[in-house]
């Protein structure tokens, strides 16, 4: 280059500046003439090919508010060159103001003299880089607030020193205001049902490269939940590192609990409505069917002492038809109270000596059939369900009833006692007793220990039984006895004492 003639290199050099891919110009004086600009320049104006001789004030008149003419002149007057990084200039291309971003320099000629004469611009466009700069900026800020409104903590687990970094909220979930959390520290922190899940959670990392945990944590002695997502770093410079976000889900756990509840509840209630509806279906086809069969005796009776004339009797059968008539009808009030009610009121005042009373009016029949007897105790008051209470005694007595020996009077035997805190009354019988082999079986519903042939019933009755001792929380259960018949216990507490 040094021995080619001066033309030549002068040409070289032209050449060189106008080809290069970087913009260069060159101003002299106050207003900046312009004596140089090569191609990606005057493309950088965007004002057309025709510049050279022109002021740079007059074809960039955009600048003027933008402090580059400033810069310019303070590189002619000091003689300093002056540096811009990624600065921001707005320039009018095709009729339009659109901004662009340059690293660029205004470096100071001199002349023979050693004064300043002109001003070179170099420049490098770093417009796409700054717009992706900015995006990604958006982006990090928006992924900030996605964070921050859902409650996350972000962190960095270093595998290989095994420690965890992370962010304020993500320390904050250990109240920790800064610094580092140790897998030590971590794992101790850690419910002892947990810790297997974790340890097993970082081992499969290996594998799959991922982390997904949810563990309970002890911190102050209250227990929250934490969940933790993460993944490999994908960067060169930190390998055996995962990046991930943590999430205290205590609430979401409480509320699901809640819910699970709550769908236990609501399936308890519906399998007692479906009990009280196999009751219903019980006192429909047992309950009711005593009134009516004597309201049906009675009238049957009545008709043939009225054609044979005896006024006394007539009188009599009236009376006990009036009374089996008024005992179906409050049954029936009763079993509409309760259907309506969707469940019982297992707070009324109930008389033990009344429903046991009412149930031999009932059964009237039957005692005359069974030529039975039954003897009971003073009993208490009690705070349950009427319905549900004549339920369980009428079934009991009826069982007794129908389970009666043949050739033999029935007695039933009804006794109550407290002690220990609790309400017992048993019912007992001498019938035909119970196998111990089936002294559990006999509550389950449906079951049948007899065939239709030999003993009417549904196989309902005990087990409604036991249902209704145990909703006014009580137990019901079958004594074996050493003599004939079966024996009945009955367990309730003694707040059940009205």
């Amino acid at each position: 280059m040094m021995n080619l003639p001066e033309s030549v290199r002068e040409n070289v050099l032209r050449d060189v500046i106008d080809t290069a891919p970087f913009p260069i110009g060159v101003y002299t004086g106050y207003e900046m003439k312009i004596v140089l600009a090569n191609q990606c320049m005057i493309k950088t104006y965007g004002k057309g090919p025709d510049v050279i001789g022109l002021n740079y004030t007059e074809i960039l008149p955009e600048l003027e508010n933008q402090q580059i003419f400033e810069q310019l002149r303070e590189v002619l007057h000091s003689g300093k060159p002056y540096e811009a990084k990624n600065a921001r200039v707005d320039i009018v291309v095709e009729g339009e103001l659109r901004p662009h971003y340059f690293n660029y320099n205004f470096t100071p000629i001199f002349g023979p003299e050693g004064k300043v004469y002109g001003v070179m611009n170099t420049a490098a466009e770093v417009t796409e880089l700054n717009v992706a700069r900015q995006q990604t900026l958006e982006i990090e800020k928006k992924l900030r607030l996605a964070v921050e409104s859902a409650q996350l903590g972000t962190f960095e687990m270093d595998m290989q020193k095994r420690i965890i970094s992370g962010s304020k909220r993500f320390l904050k979930f250990f109240e920790m205001e800064n610094g580092e959390l140790s897998f030590a520290t971590l794992s101790s922190l850690i419910h002892t049902e947990d810790r297997e899940k974790w340890v097993n959670s970082l081992n499969t990392l290996s594998n799959t490269g991922d982390l997904h945990c949810e563990l309970r944590l002890i911190i102050r002695n209250a227990i929250y939940w934490l969940r933790f997502s993460g993944s490999l770093s994908e960067s060169d410079n930190k390998e055996n590192i995962i990046v991930g976000i943590a999430q205290d889900i205590t609430q979401q756990k409480k509320n699901a609990q809640e819910l699970l509840q709550l769908v236990e509840q609501r399936t308890i209630e519906l399998q007692r409505s479906n009990d009280d509806l196999k009751q219903f279906g019980h006192v429909i086809s047992h309950d009711l069917k005593e009134p009516v069969r004597k309201i049906l005796l009675f009238s049957n009776i009545l008709k043939q002492d009225a054609a044979d004339g005896q006024a006394p009797r007539i009188s009599q059968y009236a009376h006990k038809l009036n009374k089996s008539a008024e005992r179906l009808t409050e049954m029936i009030d009763s079993i509409l109270d309760y259907s309506s009610a969707g469940s019982p009121d297992l707070c009324e005042a109930v008389d033990l000596n009344e429903t046991i009373k009412s149930i031999k009016e009932d059964l009237e029949i039957k005692i005359l059939e069974k030529s039975a007897e039954i003897e009971h105790s003073k009993m208490p008051k009690v705070k349950g369900s009427k319905i549900l209470f004549h339920q369980l005694f009428y079934n009991l007595i009826a069982n007794s009833l129908k389970f009666s020996r043949d050739n033999c009077d029935s007695r039933i035997k009804i006794q109550c006692s407290t002690d220990e805190g609790n309400l017992r009354i048993t019912v007992s019988d001498n019938g035909i007793g119970i196998a111990p082999e089936n002294s559990l079986k006999i509550f389950n519903a449906f079951e049948r220990l007899h065939s239709k042939d030999q003993y009417e019933g549904t196989g309902l009755g005990l087990s409604l039984c036991k249902k209704i001792v145990e909703r006014h929380n009580g137990q019901l259960k079958n004594i074996n006895s050493e003599s004939s018949g079966a024996v009945f216990e009955m367990i309730f507490p003694a707040a059940i004492l009205y």
